[in-house]
């Protein structure tokens, strides 16, 4: 593709990502305001809306949209890290036993996976880490011997994790990769609300021998806005014992991801 094209394309779904942030601030908006606000035209806005009402993330009104409540936005780290403590814990000390002394991993973002790197510091030794996420970072390098290899970018302020699009990645080769999600289902597999963390995510996949998902149970079923993979790019999937048993069956039917199941303390 060439390069003016893809920029229109990366701009497009930018629009139509600041599209879902309006519809959660003001759950209604209409065509008008959003031609103003982005300085497009009409047809290009109904085009937008017409991609966004085809993924399931809005509701179509007359003159504009309304959000969809089955969508997962993204709330900031600090809103979500009280949230589904017990499970993140139960997540965590199971992706930890995945983990070998000496093993070259990756994490991703995520409050699940900072719960992973406390299990790792107080667990493991002499682990070399991939990280996009300076809070992450700090901690491990506080506490632990972990050789720490920190990817380049612009930090997405207030969510404490680098934007990697444009800096190519290194050629290294990783062990095992964590990761989290904003939502997990079927169809969709694993999504996140910026798409630009989506696209960090898969290219950090691309690295990797295993692939593993910490998921709590409030995600499964539900989809945010970009695909980070589909089932069938992730090794194993960590879920906790809360999850709903019929999201859990269509997971399970889905057959392509080793599931694990962590138990509440």
């Amino acid at each position: 593709m060439p390069m003016e094209d893809r920029k229109k394309v990366i701009f497009a779904e930018e629009r139509k990502h600041q599209i879902l942030e309006l519809l959660g601030k003001n759950q209604k908006i209409v065509v008008p305001e959003l031609c103003s606000y982005f300085g497009v035209s009409p047809s290009t806005i109904r085009n937008d809306l017409r991609d966004l009402k085809e993924a399931g993330l809005i509701t179509r009104t007359h003159g504009g949209a309304i959000s969809n409540t089955k969508v997962s936005l993204e709330p900031p780290p600090s809103a979500k890290e009280s949230l589904m403590s017990r499970q993140k814990q139960a997540i965590a000390k199971a992706a930890a036993d995945l983990v070998d002394d000496q093993d070259i991993i990756a994490i991703c973002t995520g409050t699940t996976t900072l719960e992973l790197a406390r299990q790792l510091a107080a667990q493991k030794k002499k682990l070399t880490v991939v990280l996009n996420d300076i809070r992450i970072a700090s901690f491990l390098e506080e506490h632990s011997d972990f050789t720490l290899f920190m990817l380049g970018g612009i930090i997405r302020k207030g969510f404490h994790y680098v934007n990697t699009i444009g800096n190519p990645l290194p050629h290294v080769r990783i062990d095992k990769m964590f990761f989290s999600c904003n939502g997990l289902n079927a169809s969709m597999g694993a999504t996140v609300p910026d798409f630009h963390l989506a696209a960090n995510v898969a290219s950090i996949m691309e690295l990797a021998n295993e692939t593993v998902l910490l998921c709590d149970s409030s995600k499964v079923g539900s989809v945010a806005f970009a695909q980070i993979a589909p089932l069938s790019k992730i090794s194993t999937i960590i879920l906790d014992n809360d999850t709903d048993p019929v999201d859990l069956k269509e997971l399970e039917s889905a057959d392509s991801s080793n599931l694990i199941i962590a138990a509440l303390d």
